[in-house]
């Protein structure tokens, strides 16, 4: 087993638990941001509508948070040897396209509406955290692809 190997590896390993740290982010800020923004949002709606909204917001996030952590999970599994079907890095696939495109759509609000905007600080924060974690799924999909690869190639050189 070469450098390279172990060193991919090691990423995914690293990848996989840094996927689920981004997991229990985003689980704790759409809780709180329904709880703390919610609350004055929904403050003249019906007690049926607030009640609504709360179980959504918790569906939502338990999916998220369980969605993330089967991705890092089969990253960390994938970088300790096992086989993994490509039907993560799918997800994940779909993933990086969507925070792509929300990372866009958060930048140019930025840029258009900044004076608008009740605190452009706690946005520019959103935007540092999705481009880390758009960064940590591209470099999860490049090692787990380079990994195969390599993995393919090694047992097209025993079998030969």
């Amino acid at each position: 087993m070469g450098a390279k190997t172990r060193r991919l590896e090691n990423n995914l390993v690293t990848l996989g638990t840094g996927i689920i740290a981004f997991g229990l982010w985003a689980f704790i800020k759409l809780i709180l941001t329904v709880v703390f923004l919610g609350s004055a949002y929904f403050e003249d709606s019906p007690e049926e509508r607030r009640l609504a909204v709360m179980i959504a917001t918790w569906v939502v996030a338990v999916l998220t948070l369980l969605m993330y952590v089967w991705l890092g999970l089969s990253a960390r599994a994938e970088g300790n040897g096992k086989k993994k079907k490509p039907v993560y890095l799918f997800v994940v696939g779909i993933i990086s396209v969507y925070g792509f495109v929300m990372i866009l759509i958060e930048v140019f609000i930025m840029i258009t509406k900044f004076n608008k905007i009740d605190d452009p600080f706690s946005l520019f924060i959103t935007i540092i955290i999705d481009v880390t974690r758009m960064i940590f799924l591209i470099e999860l999909i490049y090692s787990s692809v380079t990994l195969r690869k390599i993995r393919k190639q090694a047992r097209e050189g025993v079998s030969a």
